[in-house]
C-alpha cells in the first residue's frame, strides 16, 4: 500500500522544464581564442561561447531533477550547424533513455542557415540542416503525434491530459514567423480535438503572438508572427489559453483579454529568455493533477565552468555587447526617420504650426550627414538610457521596481529632449517637437517600465508578473484512472488524501482514495 501511495504522490503533479533558445554551437566548431570567434561575438549579445557548456548543464539540471516533460520552442542551434544539431539530439536520446519525454520545435536558426566553423582566423563553411531533414533529425517527435503535412508543426500527447501542439512558423520568405492558411485550420483542428476529450492544451512556436509591451511589434517587426492578432484571437476561441514562445531573449508573461465583449475568453503567452543572454534563465512548469492550472517557475544558470557568478558575468558581457550594438541601431533609426520624413512632418503640423518647410530646411542644414556623426549624436544622448533600460526589462518584473523604472523612462525622455535641441537650437518649435518626440516613445517606454500591456487603457490594462504566477487555464479534467483499483483495502472506511491521511470535510471537487479507489468527490 505504501508503494501505492508513494506512485500516486509523483504523479500528482507533473513538472515540465522550458528551455528557449539555447543556440548550441557545437564545441568543436568554436574555439574562443581564435580570430573568426572573437569577430563573430563582438557585435551581438549572446555568448556563443559558452552554449555548449550551457547546454550540457540545462541537460545535466534535467537529468538531476527528472521533469515528465521538456520543452523547447525553438532556435536550438547558432545557425542550423548539422555538427550542433547532433549535439542536442545525442543530449535528448539521452533524456528519453531516463524517461524524461522531448518535444522541439525549429525557430530561425534551426533549418537551411549559413553554417560556420570558429576555429582559425577566417571562419569556415560547415554543413546545415536543410528543411527535408528536420522530422527525421527529430524524429521522435513526429512518431507518436499527429503532424501537418504542409509544416513541421505536430499535435502530441506527451502525458495523460495534455496536448502539446508545437506551432511552426519557420518561414524563410517572410522574414518572420508566418503560417499558411492550410496549416492554420490543421492546428485549430488539433485544438478542438484536444478540447473535446477535456485536455489541458499548451501551444508551443518560436515566434510571439502577443505584445510583451506596447508596440513592441512596431520597434522589433519580426518578433512576433505575421497576423499575430488574428492568430491570438483564432487559438483562443478553439481552447488554446496558454502559449510557450522564445525568440525575444526576455522572459515575460503576458495576458490578452478578450476585448470584444462577445466571450470571456483569454490567453496567456509565457515567453521564456535564452540562457547565453543576461540572465541565464528557463523556466519550470507544474501541472495540476485535474490539468486546470498551471504554475511557473523561474530558475537560471548561475555558475558555468571556471565562472562562479553568472548573473554579474552575463550582465557585464550584455553591458558591452549592446554598447557594441548601438552603431548599427543607431543608422537603423537614422533610417526610419528618413523614410517616415513625410508622415513626421505632417504629424508636426497638425500641431497647427504650419512648418513643413522649415523642417526640411533644418534637416538639409542640421542634421548630420555622416554615418559617423548620426552614430556620435544617437551615443552622446541614448547610449546610457538605451543600455540601462534593456538591462531593466531583461531582469523581468519591471513593476518591481517603480522608482527605478520611472528613472530610465526619465533618462530616455531627457537623451530625445537634448538630441532635438541640440539639432534645432533655441528656435520657437523646439519645444513642441521635443513634446512630440516624447508622445511618440512614452507608450512604449511607459509600458515597458511599469510592465503594463494596454498601458493607455484603463479598462484592458494588464500587468502580469513576469516571473512565477499560477494560472487557471482549462475546466478541471477527471483523470482517466479515476475509480481504478489503485490501494487495497486495509484503510479503514471513510476519505483519505493523497498521501493516506484521512479527510473528516472532503471537499467538493477535490480528488481522495476511497473504498480503496482514486475518485473525485
Amino acid at each position: 500500500m505504501l508503494l501505492a501511495l508513494t506512485c500516486m504522490m509523483a504523479q500528482a503533479q507533473d513538472k515540465v522544464m522550458v528551455i528557449a533558445d539555447p543556440h548550441v554551437l557545437a564545441g568543436e566548431l568554436c574555439n574562443p581564442e581564435s580570430q573568426s570567434c572573437k569577430d563573430m561575438m563582438e557585435s551581438q549579445r549572446k555568448m556563443l561561447d559558452l552554449s555548449d557548456a550551457a547546454w550540457c548543464a540545462l541537460m545535466d539540471t534535467a537529468m538531476k531533477y527528472q521533469p515528465a516533460l521538456l520543452l523547447i520552442p525553438g532556435d536550438l542551434t547558432k545557425d542550423s550547424e548539422k555538427a550542433s544539431h547532433n549535439k542536442v539530439v545525442k543530449s535528448l536520446k539521452q533524456l528519453h533513455a531516463a524517461g524524461i519525454k522531448t518535444l522541439v520545435i525549429p525557430g530561425n536558426h534551426d533549418i537551411g542557415g549559413k553554417a560556420y566553423a570558429y576555429t582559425g582566423d577566417t571562419k569556415t563553411v560547415v554543413d546545415s540542416l536543410k528543411d527535408s531533414e528536420w522530422e527525421s533529425t527529430y524524429s521522435w517527435v513526429y512518431e507518436s503525434a499527429a503532424k501537418d503535412k504542409n509544416s513541421h508543426s505536430f499535435a502530441a500527447e506527451p502525458l495523460d491530459g495534455l496536448t502539446v501542439i508545437g506551432i511552426d512558423g519557420s518561414n524563410k520568405s517572410a522574414g518572420t514567423g508566418s503560417l499558411s492558411k492550410a496549416t492554420l485550420t490543421w492546428i485549430l483542428e488539433q485544438a478542438d480535438a484536444a478540447r473535446t476529450k477535456g485536455n489541458m492544451i499548451i501551444a508551443m512556436s518560436h515566434w510571439q503572438i502577443l505584445e510583451h509591451f506596447d508596440q513592441q511589434g512596431t520597434l522589433e517587426s519580426s518578433c512576433r508572427f505575421k497576423n499575430a492578432d488574428a492568430l491570438r484571437d483564432s487559438l483562443m476561441h478553439h481552447g488554446v489559453h496558454v502559449v510557450l514562445t522564445g525568440h525575444f531573449h526576455v522572459n515575460g508573461i503576458t495576458t490578452f483579454r478578450d476585448t470584444t465583449g462577445q466571450t470571456n475568453d483569454s490567453i496567456i503567452e509565457i515567453t521564456t529568455g535564452s540562457p547565453i543572454t543576461y540572465p541565464c534563465p528557463y523556466r519550470w512548469l507544474t501541472l495540476s493533477e485535474d490539468r486546470a492550472n498551471l504554475s511557473v517557475e523561474t530558475a537560471t544558470i548561475r555558475s558555468l565552468g571556471t565562472i562562479t557568478d553568472m548573473e554579474t558575468y552575463s550582465r557585464d558581457w550584455m553591458r558591452e555587447h549592446t554598447e557594441n550594438m548601438i552603431p548599427a541601431l543607431a543608422l537603423r533609426a537614422w533610417g526610419k526617420v528618413d523614410e517616415n520624413w513625410d508622415e513626421i512632418k505632417a504629424k508636426v503640423d497638425e500641431f497647427g504650426l504650419g512648418i513643413g518647410s522649415l523642417l526640411d530646411y533644418v534637416k538639409e542644414k542640421k542634421f548630420p550627414k555622416t554615418d559617423e556623426e548620426k552614430i556620435a549624436l544617437v551615443e552622446k544622448h541614448f547610449k546610457d538610457p538605451a543600455i540601462n533600460l534593456y538591462l531593466f526589462h531583461s531582469e523581468a518584473n519591471e513593476h518591481e521596481y517603480p522608482q527605478k523604472g520611472e528613472e530610465l523612462a526619465q533618462a530616455v525622455y531627457g537623451g530625445m529632449e537634448g538630441m532635438i535641441k541640440e539639432l534645432f537650437g533655441s528656435m520657437t518649435f523646439t519645444s513642441v517637437l521635443v513634446a512630440y518626440a516624447q508622445g511618440i516613445v512614452e507608450e512604449p517606454v511607459q509600458s515597458m517600465v511599469e510592465n503594463v500591456t494596454c498601458w493607455r487603457s484603463k479598462l484592458f490594462s494588464n500587468c502580469t508578473d513576469d516571473l512565477r504566477g499560477t494560472k487557471k487555464i482549462n475546466k478541471p479534467r477527471q483523470p482517466s484512472d479515476l475509480n481504478e483499483q489503485i490501494v487495497n483495502d486495509q484503510m479503514a472506511d471513510g476519505y483519505y488524501d493523497l498521501l493516506g491521511r484521512p479527510v473528516a470535510q472532503p471537499i467538493k471537487g477535490q480528488i481522495y482514495i476511497h473504498d480503496g479507489k482514486k475518485i473525485l468527490y
